[in-house]
């Protein structure tokens, strides 16, 4: 079994689609697979998997290389830190929608949070590249963690080309594993639909989080642009995973973004 679960395990590391994928994801993902569907299908199944919870969200995936020689040109020409990053943004769904918002997606956030001087931003995708948009006090710790591994050395890089790396940080993670440390707010940005795919115990991950808040959201359009019911079906499980947390609650509701606020 062993060796099997090690074949698989490199097939999947080893394959041109997913080599970006954090190894430790890979690993859970597999075993997970194994337990469930048993040896003969995992390696098929735990590919799908992968697919659904990362090679979804970009429509075409960016030549990372090209995107980092784009930034040192227009940084050349003197375009500005936003204009810049909104570019960048829109290249994956999930941050392309929340663009609509930035006016005052974080600022009501903080209202209800305040300004908080930690950060963790779970399943990040770009949206480190929003932090301008936050204005945060410059001693406010901003921790990103992302699954994609060539997306997270490319975040490095645009950050420290824009002189935003000393406030926000980006790191491999996976909050289905790690234990990661205390931070005032923790964003779970569209991530529990996803994590939902993955494990039944995947809240047990979510609550784990050493926080004051979550900000959790949920979309109001699917990936293939559907936003029929999405309202009342994310609210509906919403209410039913943290129903103990019912009084703690706040909700906000976005033109692309549906915004639930729990106080820990």
């Amino acid at each position: 079994m062993t060796a099997v679960r090690l074949n698989i395990i490199q097939n999947i590391q080893n394959s041109r689609k997913y080599k970006a994928i954090y190894y430790k994801t890979i690993e859970r993902v597999v075993d997970d697979c194994i337990f469930r569907f048993g040896i003969k299908r995992a390696e098929k199944e735990a590919r799908n998997l992968l697919h659904q919870i990362w090679g979804a969200y970009f429509r075409t995936r960016p030549n990372f290389k090209k995107l980092i020689r784009k930034v040192y040109d227009q940084l050349d020409q003197g375009l500005d830190k936003k204009s810049i990053s909104l570019e960048l943004l829109k290249l994956q769904s999930s941050s392309r929608e929340r663009i609509s918002i930035f006016d005052k997606f974080y600022i009501e956030i903080f209202k209800i949070t305040g300004k908080p001087a930690s950060i963790i931003d779970h399943g990040c995708g770009l949206n480190p590249l929003s932090i301008l948009w936050m204005d945060l006090p410059e001693s406010t710790k901003y921790q990103a963690y992302d699954i994609d591994i060539e997306e997270v050395d490319f975040l490095r890089d645009v950050l420290k080309l824009l002189k935003l790396d000393s406030q926000a940080e980006v790191d491999t993670g996976d909050v289905l594993l790690g234990e990661f440390q205390y931070a005032d707010v923790v964003f779970l940005f569209k991530l529990l639909p996803c994590l939902e795919h993955q494990s039944k115990d995947y809240l047990k991950g979510v609550l784990a989080q050493k926080c004051k808040f979550l900000v959790i959201s949920y979309p109001v359009w699917s990936l293939s642009g559907k936003g029929k019911g999405m309202n009342n079906f994310y609210t509906s499980e919403f209410l039913k995973q943290f129903g103990k947390y019912r009084n703690r609650v706040k909700q906000l509701q976005f033109q692309t973004e549906m915004v639930f606020i729990v106080e820990k």
